[in-house]
């Protein structure tokens, strides 16, 4: 795959005076290809709501219900000596009991994104589909609003939680280091990680292993140098002794 703006940057020429044997005239075309990374399918593992703890009930509830199935296969146990039965059955419980309880945890992108946002934004995807239709149209309009103006307000208030934090943190418990911290989270930018780089020939190496050889060329050829100093300098003479001298009578 590749970006299509990738060919507006292309540059051409035209060869009116060709020798070809036709009305054409010949077209020199150079452009720059920007291929598109694909992504492989790897195995991602199932992240819980586990903000949810924090609440006594649910955390009452979560202990009951896994008490109570890890007791039941005890008792199957007692009876079943294969170990790789029961870690099956042990981990099954435990991933079915969080998962009723807690919940799968719902990426956010962005810290001031509620729970209610998100639930807004399911509404929102579901009316999408009966957008063409004129009450579907309001509806969906009506609630793109809300969404809106609700995660302006969000973000307004996140910030001036922030700020308040920094302010106390100058004003009132003189750290200047939370202050610091507070600011560089607010203020930092993403950095986007390299995955080219180029061979001693100036060759651009796209595969993993490849750069990996190339760092550990590198490397190699930056510390492995001879010292042109002299050795004499290392090199410590003995210290010579006191000698004492006799006191006048």
């Amino acid at each position: 795959m590749y970006f299509q703006s990738s060919v507006n940057i292309g540059r051409t020429r035209s060869f009116p005076k060709a020798d070809i044997g036709s009305d054409h005239d010949l077209v020199l075309m150079s452009f720059r290809l920007r291929l598109k990374k694909i992504k492989s399918s790897k195995y991602t593992r199932m992240k819980l709501n586990l903000d949810k703890l924090q609440d006594p009930e649910v955390a009452e509830l979560f202990k009951t219900t896994l008490g109570g199935k890890i007791t039941t296969l005890l008792l199957e146990g007692a009876e079943d000596t294969d170990t790789d039965t029961m870690t099956t059955k042990f981990n099954t419980a435990v991933t079915e009991t969080a998962t009723a309880i807690l919940g799968k945890l719902r990426p956010k992108k962005n810290p001031w994104v509620t729970n209610e946002l998100l639930d807004l934004c399911d509404k929102r995807r579901a009316l999408k589909r009966s957008k063409n239709s004129p009450e579907g149209y309001d509806a969906y309009r009506t609630i793109n609003k809300d969404i809106k103006k609700q995660m302006q307000s969000a973000k307004q208030n996140w910030i001036e939680e922030h700020c308040k934090e920094i302010e106390n943190s100058l004003k009132y418990n003189n750290n200047t280091k939370m202050a610091y911290q507070t600011v560089k989270e607010l203020t930092k930018t993403k950095q986007p990680r390299a995955s080219t780089i180029q061979s001693k020939t100036g060759e651009c190496l796209t595969e993993e292993q490849k750069i990996l050889d190339r760092w550990t060329e590198y490397c190699s050829e930056l510390y492995n140098r001879i010292p042109n100093g002299d050795p004499a300098v290392l090199s410590c003479p003995k210290p010579l002794r006191m000698m004492k001298t006799p006191h006048p009578p």
